[in-house]
């Protein structure tokens, strides 16, 4: 579901390994990542969106609520264009910042 990969002082990157994050997926999903950043300690975070193909709203609430966990240190990366657009269009871009790419995701820190 999700792989971590630690990259110093705090930050991770988490692939999300789906490709489609679906209401049912979304409990699982979410606990996965918060008992991550619980038990890592996880200070900032990238979440790898390259295998995503398609997401629910009830997914997207998953990124504002780690956000708001991680007091506001998540960027999301590598989405595709389905994915980017309903991004955009639920306005999560104005909250949550994307990056083309995990590198870029990183130095925006």
């Amino acid at each position: 579901m999700i792989n971590l990969e630690e990259k110093g002082n705090g930050l991770f990157i988490v692939k999300i390994a789906m490709r489609e994050v679906h209401t049912l997926d979304v409990p699982e999903l979410k606990e996965k990542i918060q008992q991550a950043i619980v038990e890592r300690s996880i200070k900032k975070m990238v979440i790898d969106l390259s295998e995503v193909k398609l997401i629910t709203s009830t997914g997207i609430g998953i990124f504002l609520n780690i956000n708001q966990l991680l007091k506001s240190q998540l960027k999301l990366a590598c989405p595709n264009d389905e994915v980017k657009k309903v991004l955009e269009l639920t306005k999560v871009t104005s909250v949550i910042k994307l990056y083309n790419s995990i590198d870029e995701a990183i130095a925006a820190f």
